[in-house]
């Protein structure tokens, strides 16, 4: 299951000319997002919180808190919480961008000038995502039963 959240979690925050440590970089230490994402597999519905801080920025790395609780089937699982630090110029699980493109989108009752990007990644997993500077770690996801139902730019 972690795995999954991971890997779910990892690809929303790649961008054509922006890497993970940008959309972080350009927020104060203290600023969140909170994402929920909706799965269902072999009939059970699965449930993921997670709530990202940036503990630290520099110019080299940002180092970003995790806390994640998972409920399979009704069953909640303890709260998981680990820390990755992002080091500038090295993004993990690249897209091929296929498509992209510009629009305003609402999320959690706000209008945010939004970036898209559509494409493929880890042997033909396809997505599609929505990035916006104003959300920190960059993120408003939008496949895949992903959203950021809030956030805190400090």
């Amino acid at each position: 299951m972690t795995t999954m959240i991971a890997l779910a979690l990892s690809f929303l925050l790649q961008a054509k000319e922006s890497s993970e440590f940008d959309w972080w970089a350009d927020h104060k230490v203290g600023s969140t997002v909170k994402l929920k994402m909706e799965a269902e597999a072999n009939g059970v519905k699965i449930l993921i919180e997670s709530t990202h801080t940036l503990l630290e920025v520099s110019k080299e790395k940002a180092l970003v808190e995790q806390k994640t609780t998972v409920s399979a089937a009704g069953q909640a699982q303890p709260e998981e919480v680990k820390k990755e630090e992002i080091l500038k110029g090295k993004d993990k699980n690249p897209i091929k961008i296929e498509k992209e493109g510009d629009e305003e989108i609402e999320v959690a009752g706000k209008k945010l000038k939004c970036h898209w990007i559509q494409g493929t990644q880890n042997e033909g997993t396809k997505i599609k995502f929505w990035l916006s500077k104003e959300v920190p770690g960059g993120e408003i996801p939008g496949a895949l039963k992903i959203s950021a139902v809030s956030w805190e730019k400090k």
